[in-house]
């Protein structure tokens, strides 16, 4: 099992995913990759991030994440090509924002 975890750390896959597909908890794997000394290199890790992590959001994009509430947070991080975090903390952010830069609300 740890020849098959460092693998896929190394292959630049997140400490979360390869928890759950071991059945080990995510703290546990993290102090055992702490023990090991395995690292991710910086170009591997930014491929195993969601494709348009750093991208600003468009109004369409805004648009579709803050009023599509007919669709679950998962569909429309997968429509947007975002992660759920993302598109979870934006909405909360927008909702808290006493402007409204895309004329949604």
């Amino acid at each position: 099992m740890r020849y098959e975890v460092i693998q896929r750390r190394m292959a630049g896959e997140g400490i979360s995913d390869i928890a759950s597909r071991v059945g080990v908890d995510v703290a546990t794997l993290g102090k055992w990759f702490r023990e090991w000394e395995v690292t991710v290199t910086p170009a591997r890790q930014a491929r195993a991030r969601a494709p348009r992590l750093w991208q600003p959001w468009t109004r369409e994009q805004a648009k579709l994440a803050y009023t599509r509430t007919d669709l679950p947070l998962g569909e429309r991080a997968a429509i947007l090509g975002r992660s759920f975090a993302a598109v979870e903390s934006y909405i909360r952010r927008y909702r808290l924002r006493p402007d409204d830069p895309y004329g949604i609300k």
